[in-house]
């Protein structure tokens, strides 16, 4: 080796020794504000997640998401892709129109989580006897499957979602894939995040009310309250000049005059949160972004009150929930670790909702 290719060598391995102790002395985090996500946490080591591989998978994962100056890899990672023509980066799909698509795999463990999820909502209809509402959502990838680029991978979610329903026993479902599909070239997803507008958020509301029995609520007022939104995706493919999107509400009185909204931290007298729309998280401007579990008191006198069993998607659901009952509880499962079915017996719930979208179920 010559003298310059050993200083090469020298400077590498300084540079990788260095990255390598920050990565030990630098803290750690739980929740990364910029891709809007927990972050994987260093696994327990168990002796059958060895021997099944899953033990390794979860390690890599801690590793990646805590690797030093990730966001600044990614970023020069996204500009070396779009440099080179790929349409794929951070498993992250670049699409036609400006959106981004996330590349969901399902896999053997998806079967199990389907299970699991299917057997929660059966048991706890027949130990509670509350009427009980299933609600699966598609993403984005599957209903604006003409926006992608080819050979993109993808899987037939309404077929899926027809297959969990037909799981359930005694429950309410709905389908919401046929009005996604029949009106996608409205705003119905974000292009830069995970999440459905308010305009396919109303859409699916329209479809609870006719099996719930509701009267929807028809009059209201559209507000743009942000044009600068760049959600999840962007964050995880760190793309260049990406088309922002906007955040319109549906607002009228139901929604915005006469509530109190109980959440962990505080409470307050709106399901808005302005202050979000100046940080990178802007989407938690509803339901004020990720809690265990918010209850909301609206105007309404009815004694009809929702327990919603839910991912982030119900979020934008809220503004639409206000209009029909008196109150609606919120309870994520990923951070409210009591018993759910003694939660609804002791707060008198009228009716349950378990809504998710295809991605997290699987």
């Amino acid at each position: 080796m010559n003298k310059k290719g050993k200083y090469f060598f020298k400077i590498f391995i300084s540079f990788w020794v260095m990255l390598s102790v920050l990565n030990f002395i630098i803290p750690t985090h739980e929740f990364s504000e910029n891709e809007n996500r927990m972050l994987a946490q260093m696994p327990k080591f168990k002796l059958e997640e060895l021997i099944n591989g899953r033990y390794v998978n979860k390690l890599n994962d801690y590793i990646n998401d805590h690797f030093v100056f990730r966001d600044v890899w990614l970023k020069i990672k996204s500009m070396e892709e779009m440099m080179l023509g790929k349409t794929e980066n951070n498993n992250v799909y670049i699409g036609k129109d400006g959106y981004l698509f996330e590349k969901i795999k399902y896999t053997n463990e998806s079967e199990e989580n389907i299970n699991n999820l299917v057997k929660t909502i059966n048991d706890f209809e027949q130990n509670t006897n509350i009427p009980v509402y299933f609600l699966l959502i598609p993403n984005s990838i599957y209903i604006h499957q003409d926006k992608l680029p080819k050979f993109a991978e993808t899987f037939n979610q309404e077929e899926l979602i027809h297959k969990i329903y037909s799981m359930t026993n005694h429950i309410k479902t709905i389908d919401t894939v046929d009005i996604l599909k029949e009106n996608k070239e409205q705003y119905l997803y974000f292009k830069t995040d995970h999440h459905i507008t308010s305009n396919g958020a109303y859409l699916i509301y329209l479809e609870f009310c006719k099996v719930a029995g509701l009267n929807p609520i028809t009059e209201y007022t559209k507000e743009q309250v942000t044009d600068s939104f760049l959600g999840s995706f962007d964050s995880k493919a760190q793309m260049v000049n990406q088309e922002k999107d906007e955040i319109v509400v549906y607002k009228n009185s139901n929604n915005t005059e006469g509530i109190t909204a109980y959440y962990d931290k505080e409470t307050t007298n709106s399901i808005f949160n302005e202050e979000f729309l100046d940080k990178k998280d802007k989407y938690s401007y509803f339901l004020n972004g990720n809690n265990a579990k918010v209850v909301i008191k609206t105007k309404q006198k009815n004694g009809k009150r929702l327990l919603v069993i839910k991912d982030s998607y119900a979020h934008i659901m809220s503004q639409f929930f206000c209009q029909n009952y008196e109150e609606i509880h919120f309870i994520d499962p990923r951070y409210y670790k009591d018993s759910i079915e003694e939660y609804a017996m002791q707060n008198h719930i009228t009716e349950t909702l378990f809504l998710y979208n295809i991605s997290t179920v699987i």
